[in-house]
């Protein structure tokens, strides 16, 4: 499969051009894929294509993380996940070293890391390249499937690889793992030589955030040249006359004689060796690294040259393509060239004889489905939809929809049954080829079935009581509002669908939120079983804390009742009168957005989900001017083109969500539901190709921020929602008019504010 998409070629260090200069580039010279990997970013600068299962990246430590401000590169591995809270995968590293094997690097791999530095580094969609301070040039670029590595050795110095079958993350301290810790869960590995230029293996790893979770991934790797002298690792020992190994830690030291350049291709597969040879063999057939370069550089620059944007500064549109890129970079392709997969049943899956094209895994959905799953539905529905598709296949094949599922495992992190709310926001935004029936079913019954469903834990005391008490859950306050919000997701989906009586059915079971808004402070706040309100509470303070969870409210999920409450963006108008109506909503927003990155305080938090769609609660309460000065703000100070450029974890690419939708000048508020909230276009002029042969003109008219006026297609246009439904075949054009003061009459009525969906 092809997504036809390409390849940034820009170096790792910050180049001072003219605004001229840049604004000459095309969207591929301007992504910086080092951006996100310090700060707690969480992403990785090395070679994948869009959507690719073949994610190859160096790692600098254990745990298949890239930070910026490490010194030593431990090995380059060939999957990874990029921006998550929690590390995973970096499979099968590969790693030159000039030295002779004395100890087991399954035993101490920090001793053969290699030491380099930025200015000899460059990072690209599609390719990475670094020269080691041994003076080892590494080039890596990408198929989906497969990928194809050129080592340049000096001369001088011996031609030596190391193959780490045992390098993959298991969200444990590495430095206090031991093999028998190793073995007692379950993960292990094989590697095995075949003379004279190839070798094979598979690793079992996993434990995702801590979970009991697993993968199986298989090698199939080769040579451009024979390799002189081999020795095998297994744990802390060196097996010198060995090919083969089996065990925790295993690995293969190959030596390569006085060889100035040694080429690697490899492909893996999920299912079996044989499908890493086949993916291996059909996606890379030859040895030319040029022209896999090249044909990852075309397939990312067919995607990022959709989002063809002018104006702005050349930190704003490096920011804005860099967002764009991590925005296409999960779910990941999780079925092999023909079509197989392993289905979470643990058996062998194919899509023959189906309308799917490809099975996907690595859903991040408590992240993904407040904007990043409707971005990816705009651009590219068939994808979308087979990604939609590949859960309710998890979910045919398990007995209901994963919750933030890792390959073909479910690991359950993070509260909500957020499944629910990224299937239903992918169809409204138009990725519909897929079994939304059944898709449907499986929502339905991950909200009714009270006996077995780890999908949505206490999900009897919320049917019962209208909430979570907190006596029982320490997160119940959010769970109960994920769970409000994952009805709504659900009542409109079965609305498209045609159901009414499921539609009313969850549309009332979404009003329970209001069942934790206390009217004596205004505020969601936790509630026990009997009724009573959680003592000690003060939302100005976030009390009570939670006790061994940091800065966190008791009743709430990394956060407080201050950045949670807004969290309903489908039942504004209700929340903004249960609060005391829109003056006391605004007055209460103003001094939250003070600062824009805060923890444990009654701030907003740019670095957590749920506080991304408050800045445009402003709009729903008739004060949009507000809305466009805090996402400007948020733009302009907690987004950089720096290694920390990411304000905290990016989330398979959620964060930088945020700026690529406050740039365009709108942002999908509301999950489930087809349509966008204005906000103010960061860019003179930006040209979207959506499917279906669609095209957006978004024009900004003005020096300022602060939008006075809208015309769509010519026409004045005075609502601040704009419905999917009205981005046409052909051409849309949306011109903001802005002006440098706030225009405090326009979107003021409640007829021009977004809609009510009660």
């Amino acid at each position: 499969m092809r997504l036809k998409f390409p390849v940034c070629c820009r170096a790792a260090a910050i180049l001072v051009l003219s605004a001229a200069t840049l604004h000459a580039q095309a969207p591929y010279d301007l992504v910086n894929p080092l951006i996100g990997t310090a700060g707690g970013g969480n992403t990785f600068p090395g070679a994948t294509l869009p959507f690719g299962m073949m994610q190859w990246s160096p790692d600098t430590g254990q745990d298949a993380w890239y930070r910026y401000n490490d010194k030593s590169i431990y090995g380059f591995s060939l999957t990874h996940i990029s921006g998550a809270g929690c590390p995973l995968y970096g499979d099968f590293a590969a790693l030159p070293v000039p030295a002779e094997l004395t100890t087991s690097p399954g035993a101490n791999i920090a001793a053969y890391a290699q030491t380099f530095d930025h200015s000899a580094e460059q990072a690209h969609p599609g390719y990475y390249a670094v020269t080691l301070s041994s003076g080892v040039r590494v080039e890596i670029t990408v198929a989906e499937r497969a990928g194809i590595a050129r080592f340049t050795f000096p001369a001088g110095t011996p031609a030596r690889l190391l193959i780490n079958a045992g390098s993959s993350s298991h969200s444990l301290e590495a430095s206090n793992r031991t093999s028998a810790d190793v073995t007692a869960e379950g993960d292990e590995n094989e590697i095995t030589l075949a003379a004279p230029a190839a070798f094979a293996g598979w690793s079992r790893a996993g434990h995702f955030c801590s979970s009991r979770t697993h993968y199986t991934i298989y090698v199939a790797g080769s040579f451009n040249k024979p390799y002189k002298t081999t020795a095998i690792w297994q744990n802390d020992a060196i097996l010198k006359n060995a090919t083969s190994a089996h065990g925790a830690y295993t690995g293969a030291w190959l030596d390569f004689g006085n060889a100035r350049e040694v080429t690697l291709k490899v492909g893996i597969s999920f299912v079996s060796e044989q499908g890493a040879r086949v993916n291996l063999a059909r996606e890379i057939p030859g040895w030319s690294f040029e022209s896999i370069h090249k044909r990852a550089r075309a397939e990312w620059s067919e995607l990022l040259d959709r989002f063809a944007s002018e104006g702005g500064t050349p930190v704003e549109r490096t920011i804005f393509y860099t967002g764009v890129y991590h925005s296409f970079l999960s779910p990941n392709l999780f079925s092999d060239e023909d079509g197989q997969y392993v289905g979470f049943d643990n058996k062998i899956h194919s899509l023959t004889e189906t309308r799917q094209q490809a099975q996907y895994a690595n859903y991040s959905d408590w992240d993904i489905y407040r904007n990043t799953v409707e971005l990816q539905a705009l651009f590219f529905p068939q994808q979308s939809s087979d990604m939609m598709q590949s859960l309710v296949n998890d979910a045919a094949q398990s007995g209901q929809l994963p919750r933030w599922p890792a390959a073909n495992d479910v690991t359950y992190v993070m509260g909500g049954d957020s499944p629910a709310a990224v299937i239903a926001s992918a169809y409204a935004f138009g990725a519909q080829n897929f079994d939304a029936e059944t898709a449907l079913k499986f929502m339905v019954k991950a909200a009714t079935q009270t006996e077995e469903n780890r999908e949505r834990p206490f999900l009897k005391e919320y049917l019962t009581l209208g909430y979570v008490p907190s006596e029982k859950d320490r997160i119940s306050a959010s769970r109960t509002l994920e769970y409000a919000s994952d009805d709504f997701a659900i009542s409109q989906l079965a609305k498209s669908l045609g159901h009414a009586d499921i539609a009313e059915k969850f549309r009332k079971q979404s009003q329970n939120w209001k069942n934790l808004l206390d009217p004596a402070t205004g505020w969601i706040r936790p509630r026990q079983s009997d009724g009573t309100w959680l003592a000690g509470f003060d939302a100005m303070l976030s009390l009570p804390k939670a006790k061994g969870h940091g800065t966190d409210q008791l009743g709430f999920e990394e956060g407080n009742t201050a950045q949670y409450t807004y969290m309903i963006p489908f039942d504004y108008p209700a929340l903004f009168a249960a609060i005391g109506g829109d003056a006391k909503v605004t007055a209460r927003l103003d001094p939250f957005f003070a600062k824009l990155r805060c923890w444990g305080q009654p701030c907003y938090n740019i670095e957590n989900e749920p506080d991304f769609v408050v800045p445009y609660a402003y709009v729903f309460a008739g004060q949009p001017w507000k809305t466009q000065q805090v996402v400007t703000r948020i733009n302009a100070e907690t987004f950089k083109d720096a290694p920390d450029g990411i304000p905290g974890n990016d989330d398979l690419g959620a964060t930088s969500g945020v700026y690529v939708w406050n740039a365009l000048g709108f942002y999908p508020a509301v999950p489930g539901v087809s349509g966008l909230v204005l906000g103010t276009p960061q860019f003179t002029r930006t040209t979207l190709r959506l499917a279906n042969n669609r095209t957006v003109e978004i024009r900004k008219n003005g020096s300022g921020i602060y939008v006075n006026q809208v015309t769509l297609n010519s026409e004045p246009y005075t609502s601040t929602w704009l419905p999917i439904e009205k981005l046409h075949p052909g051409t849309t054009r949306i011109v903001f008019t802005t002006q440098d003061t706030p225009d405090t009459q326009r979107g003021t009525t409640v007829a021009n504010r977004p809609p009510e969906f009660r």
